[in-house]
Order: C-alpha cells, then sequence, then structure tokens
C-alpha cells in the first residue's frame, strides 16, 4: 500500500491561537491520523452474520441502533445504517484482517484511509464552535457520547462522532480538508484554541 499524505501537513501547525481568557484555550483541535478507516457494507442476507463476524473479530459489540458507536482504546466501530458500518483503528492489520474473515458473497470492504481526513475538537467550548456551522442539534439529550450523525459545513459532507461529551471526531473528504480546517480554525477564534500535534 502506498504511503499516506495527510492533507493537513504544514497546515495544522502546533501553537495556541485566537482570542484567550484567563482559563487559556477554550478549544483543542488536532489531526487524528488513523491507521484504517475501513467501511463494510454486508448484503442484506448477510448483515447479521456480518454483525456477528465483526463483533467476534473487532472483540467490539456492533450497535444495533443506527447512528451510534462502540470502541475501545484502539478501534471504534460505527452503524451507519443497515449494513453499512465504519470501523477505525490504530491496526495497520486491520483491512487484511478483515478480509480474511469477510469474502466478497458476505460484504463489501472499502478502504477510506486515503480518501477521509479526520480532525478532533475537543474543550469547553467544542460545542459552540460545532454549532456555528452543523445542522446538527447537539444537545446531548438529542445527540449523545458515541453517537455519529452525517452531516454539512458550507456544503463540505461531514461524518460527526461525539466520543465524550466535549470530544468530537470530524470526518471530511480529503479533498475539502484544508478549506474544512480553515473554517474550523475561524470559527474557534473567539474560543482561542490551541492545535495540538497529531494523534
Amino acid at each position: 500500500m502506498s504511503e499516506m499524505v495527510h492533507a493537513l501537513a504544514g497546515h495544522a501547525q502546533p501553537g495556541i491561537f485566537g482570542n484567550l481568557g484567563e482559563a487559556g484555550p477554550a478549544v483543542t483541535l488536532a489531526e487524528v491520523r488513523p491507521a484504517a478507516v475501513l467501511q463494510v457494507g454486508a448484503w442484506p442476507q448477510t448483515r447479521a452474520a456480518v454483525e456477528s463476524t465483526l463483533t467476534s473479530f473487532l472483540g467490539l459489540s456492533v450497535p444495533q441502533a443506527f447512528g451510534m458507536s462502540s470502541g475501545d482504546e484502539t478501534t471504534t466501530v460505527m452503524t451507519l445504517g443497515p449494513g453499512r458500518y465504519m470501523i477505525v483503528s490504530a491496526d495497520a492489520g486491520l483491512r487484511e484482517g478483515l478480509k480474511e474473515q469477510l469474502d466478497a458473497e458476505k460484504a463489501a470492504i472499502t478502504d477510506l484511509g486515503h480518501a477521509r481526513t479526520v480532525l478532533r475538537i475537543s474543550g469547553p467550548a467544542a460545542t459552540k464552535v460545532l454549532r456555528k456551522g452543523l445542522t446538527l442539534d447537539l444537545d446531548p439529550g438529542a445527540f449523545p457520547e458515541r453517537a455519529v450523525a452525517q452531516t454539512a459545513v458550507h456544503h463540505i459532507g461531514t461524518l460527526v462522532h461525539r466520543r465524550e461529551a466535549e470530544v468530537f471526531d470530524l470526518f471530511v473528504f480529503r479533498g475539502f480538508a484544508l478549506s474544512f480546517w480553515e473554517w474550523l480554525t475561524d470559527a474557534s477564534l473567539e474560543y482561542g484554541y490551541r492545535v495540538a500535534d497529531p494523534l
């Protein structure tokens, strides 16, 4: 597999920017660089078998509710729709391992690692920043921890994953990553933000 070229390399420079209060920056931004981003699509007749295989192979329960996720320190699995899952992992061998478990008669496995950029926003003002552009109700009652939703920011398709109450991962098409980063940093200026090293 060819070497990964990260869309924000040279652009997301670590530092502290914007309007800083006494408590310092209220937002932290970072590019997340997982070793694997995979989409798994089951066929209607194989959905149950695929979910069972994913559960045993990953050691994680596949969420039954659409728009939810489960995960541990290294791997997250999101249920995006009927028989459609996104798996994000620090395990570089995940793709080959899954291909051994799921042949084409059971599921289609698509490697999205070169096609998506993942940005993490966290901190006490993270929700306020995202509300400037997301057409989602980010109230915890409507969009709780582990929730996942597809939306858009200024016509840029964005998959939002609420990892924790004030921690969000944002998946955008690689070609729009720099434009999205510029929007995100601009929206964070009034709260003060820190750019962290890639995760």
